[in-house]
């Protein structure tokens, strides 16, 4: 019993050395880095990632659909299926950023001249149908009464300036328009029509730099007509002026 209690005691005292501590603290780190702890992420973050990857990818096919559609459009005709689409989306998305009024104008007199260029462009290809130059006709009026709008917030000089560049352009448009040979297409409804659409805009222009104008002669003829009012008014106040003013008496000195 003693030789026991002996051996327990003496077994108290063995320690490691500090050679062997080092090599199992060395194992140790190839164990750890030869097998790395996998960390499993949870079922509800796998899902909120998943879904996330999913509307990224729906996002940027969508935005793509959107760019090559909208590119497509830009060179659409009336009748052509994506018409609709350029002037509803592509040209109003544009019309958004406007801010001054010059730009605003300046943007519907550029709408204007790009429908009747596709008027003239369809005539030249002898495919301007009754349906298609309708389209264009209505777009054209919806342009036209927008731009009556816009000119009433410019300066009566900048609005005749802007008429008077967008008369000059279908004056160009008719000219290519009359130099266009007769259609042999049935179905083409011919130039006469064409020509028919851009005379009616030009008169619609006319109109409405008839009107700028004729607001303007109103307003200097109300500008003349209060001059007279006010000079009097002013004479008058200058006369009652004068005569509130008390001469001095004059003593006669005598001889």
């Amino acid at each position: 019993m003693e030789n026991k209690l002996a051996k327990l005691k003496a077994l108290k005292h063995i320690t490691l050395t500090t050679e062997e501590r080092n090599l199992l603290r060395a194992h140790a780190a190839r164990i750890t880095i030869a097998s790395p702890i996998l960390i499993t992420d949870s079922f509800f973050k796998r899902g909120v990632q998943h879904g996330l990857r999913i509307a990224l990818s729906s996002m940027l096919f969508v935005v793509f659909i959107a760019g090559s559609v909208s590119a497509v459009a830009n060179n659409a005709l009336p009748g052509d299926p994506l018409y609709s689409f350029k002037i509803n989306v592509n040209e109003e998305v544009k019309g958004l950023f406007l801010k001054t009024p010059e730009e605003k104008v300046l943007f519907q007199q550029n709408r204007i001249e790009a429908r009747v260029g596709e008027i003239q462009t369809l005539a030249q290809s002898s495919n301007l149908t009754q349906a298609k130059q309708a389209i264009a006709e209505n777009a054209i009026n919806d342009h036209v009464a927008a731009l009556s709008v816009d000119l009433t917030t410019l300066a009566p000089g900048t609005a005749l300036t802007v008429t008077a560049s967008l008369e000059q352009t279908l004056k160009a448009n008719k000219t290519a328009i009359q130099n266009t040979p007769d259609s042999t297409n049935s179905k083409d409804t011919g130039k006469a029509d064409a020509l028919k659409t851009v005379d009616t805009t030009l008169q619609k222009v006319s109109n409405q730099e008839a009107q700028i104008i004729s607001q303007e002669i109103d307003t200097l003829n109300a500008a003349v007509n209060a001059v007279p009012t006010n000079a009097s008014a002013a004479l008058q106040a200058s006369a009652t002026q004068s005569a509130s003013v008390t001469t001095p008496s004059i003593t006669p000195v005598a001889p």
